[in-house]
């Protein structure tokens, strides 16, 4: 069963589901949906499973479909053209229906719990996802625990539509000096690029290239990623995590995802997504609204 919870405080108001966890409906003010929600469970299960869902045990891409920690080999689901996982595979937290924990007015957590082995992945983790909500921010708090080594990099992933144009009616800035460069399967070489004179420039508000499915490397600071729309609408996006993937390539929206860069059990370098017994994992995003 898919529950449904809304909350609204003042002019802000949300649609969360428990399949995925997932953002389904933004409203503020007077504007539409804005992001790109589904309007059946159906949507949700297919075309549009990772729209405003929470994805992961390990967000984005893994190389080969196989990692190796403490010794140990785990071999995934190659979901993605058969060579590499994306966003953990057909059974990914995207997937799951979630409880609901807590609920107010302006809150909800959702909590769910996966079985060691579910996806190759190692561990009995316990995931929560707690929204919560003021007149003009919405919050999202990632935390998870496991009882063996294991990774962890949770995502959301929804589609903000600012506009009825959609991306071409968008501008977005994204506070990175630098970026992830991939190979043609959209795995990260390992290194780490200046985003000078490329179109991953976008450190001043501009129009997204629609070619855009990279993880840019965030500078500290006030305001990771702020996109505009039509009539001043804003949106500033601020987060703890080290990275944010940027997928420009739909017409009707941008995908912002704040996480940890992909990849990063193959690449020593890149900040560790790995989670022990004793330890919790926490990510924290804001989501402020506003018209200029």
């Amino acid at each position: 069963m898919n529950t449904i919870a809304t909350l609204a405080a003042g002019p802000l108001k949300i649609e969360t589901w428990a399949l995925g966890a997932r953002l389904n409906g933004v409203w503020f003010q007077d504007q539409g949906n804005l992001t790109e929600g589904s309007a059946s469970l159906d949507e949700a299960l297919g075309p549009k499973k990772y729209n405003g869902a929470v994805v992961g045990p390990v967000a984005n891409r893994i190389a080969g479909g196989k990692a190796t920690l403490a010794g140990v080999a785990h071999t995934f689901e190659t979901n993605e053209n058969g060579i590499s996982t994306l966003h953990s595979g057909t059974d990914g937290l995207h997937a799951q229906t979630w409880d609901i924990r807590a609920q107010t007015e302006t809150s909800v957590t959702f909590a769910v719990t996966l079985p060691a082995g579910l996806g190759g992945f190692p561990g009995n983790r316990t995931c929560l996802a707690t929204y919560d909500l003021t007149e003009t921010t919405l919050g999202l708090t990632f935390e998870a625990v496991t009882d063996a080594p294991t990774w962890m990099n949770l995502a959301l992933h929804p589609y903000w539509r600012l506009s009825e144009q959609g991306r071409t009616g968008m501008r977005i800035a994204v506070g990175a000096d630098t970026y992830l460069p991939v190979d043609d399967t959209k795995i990260p070489t390992g290194d780490q690029a200046s985003v000078d004179s490329t179109i991953f420039d976008l450190r001043q508000l501009t129009k997204a290239s629609g070619e855009i499915d990279h993880n840019l490397c965030l500078t500290p600071g006030d305001a990771a990623v702020t996109l505009t729309g039509d009539d001043g609408l804003r949106l500033e996006i601020t987060t703890d995590a080290p990275g944010v993937q940027i997928y420009s390539g739909k017409p009707f929206g941008i995908a912002v995802e704040p996480q940890h860069w992909p990849d990063a059990m193959h690449h020593p370098s890149f900040p560790s997504i790995v989670l022990r017994p004793g330890q919790t994992y926490r990510q924290r995003s804001t989501y402020t609204f506003s018209r200029d």
